[in-house]
């Protein structure tokens, strides 16, 4: 842990200046280094047991992660500052052991295949600063905020190369974890989600076409597999289990309502109770803001604490949405968590979110 803060100490003094200039953003507080020193980091390569992911040591890994974000748009100069401030507040202040890289397909390869160096660069860059600081981390094909995300709610010929591309880089390296295909939608069958097909005069490729291929590339790196509909359900997922394409987990993205113990054990958490695939809460949101009903509980108050220890009694693990005000963080200081007031709705007293209980719970069980 004493190499990891001066290797922090070194590269925080070039990244503050860009940060809080022109992004507003401020890094964790001195104090919480001691927090960060109680928490847990892990090391590949991964194997699955059943329901539970294992590391070298064989200790259980259960990821505990934020959401990095800037990779799924263009690059601006702001990016890869803005997303190293994230990866060090997730090391320093939230006691994470990953981050989740989004990566937007659409940037890093062309329609035709071919790989922006450019773009290329800045994850290798934002990959390595996390790795520094101990954390393990996760890329993510994003296809939803490219130029032509329309045309890629399933993986095309186009996913190929962007795992191409990032599969042989990190083959080597067991901290780094492959999240096959975001959130894939438009899936009217599990056979197609799992398989692929034609629609529209387009080929479109399924969960296992994916896997199978990052497997030729990279024999062992830990794999996550989304569900479909936007990656709200398993419900289906070991009755259309991928095969030969382990470790994996199952990712789940914001179960639907009801919020209910009953509800999320239909929609994924059987896969961990029942002992049959492991299985992670991918990307949890839960804020209030009327231009995002989607991501917002009504009932916020009593089924936020209710789903944590439902995750908790599962030894199910958690990555959460974006550093962003009002979200995970009430200002603009990283270290500065958002929380549910007692007027919580999702119509008004909005600015709120769960930034204080997803913190509070990554520090007990991370530590």
């Amino acid at each position: 842990m004493s190499q990891v803060f001066v290797r922090f100490a070194l590269l925080a003094a070039t990244l503050a200046a860009a940060v809080a200039a022109s992004l507003l953003i401020s890094a964790p507080l001195a104090p919480d280094r001691a927090t960060a020193a109680t928490c847990a980091h892990y090391a590949g390569p991964f194997h699955a047991n059943h329901a539970t992911i294992y590391t070298s040591g064989d200790e259980r890994y259960i990821p505990y992660g934020l959401n990095v974000t800037g990779l799924a748009h263009a690059l601006t100069p702001g990016t890869v500052p803005r997303d190293k401030a994230v990866v060090q507040a997730a090391a320093l202040s939230w006691c994470a052991n990953t981050v989740r890289f989004q990566i937007s397909q659409d940037y890093l390869v062309s329609s035709s295949g071919t790989v922006d160096r450019t773009f290329l660069a800045a994850i290798e860059s934002e990959v390595a600063y996390a790795r520094s600081l101990g954390l393990l981390v996760v890329l993510n094909d994003q296809d939803q905020t490219g130029p032509d995300a329309a045309a890629q709610y399933m993986p095309t010929q186009r996913t190929f190369a962007f795992w191409s591309s990032l599969a042989r880089r990190y083959r080597s390296d067991p901290g780094v974890i492959f999240d096959v295909f975001n959130e894939p939608r438009n899936v009217l069958t599990w056979d197609f989600w799992r398989n692929g097909g034609w629609r529209s005069g387009v080929r479109y490729y399924g969960m296992e076409d994916i896997a199978r291929y990052i497997r030729t590339l990279a024999p062992n790196n830990l794999l996550w597999i989304e569900g479909p509909h936007t990656g709200s359900t398993l419900s289906h997922a070991w009755a259309y289990r991928l095969r030969d394409v382990g470790p994996l987990m199952y990712s789940m993205h914001r179960p639907v309502k009801s919020h209910t113990v009953a509800s999320w054990n239909y929609s994924f958490g059987y896969l961990v109770a029942r002992n049959l695939a492991p299985a992670v809460e991918g990307e949890w949101a839960d804020y209030a803001r009327t231009d995002a009903p989607w991501a917002c509980w009504d009932d916020a108050p009593t089924t936020v604490p209710l789903f944590l220890r439902y995750l908790a009694r599962l030894h199910i693990g958690m990555i959460v949405t974006r550093m962003v005000p009002g979200q995970l963080i009430e200002s603009g200081n990283l270290d500065d968590p958002a929380h549910i007031r007692s007027n919580w709705s999702c119509t008004t007293g909005l600015g709120q979110g769960a930034g204080r209980q997803i913190r509070n719970w990554y520090i007990q069980h991370n530590s």
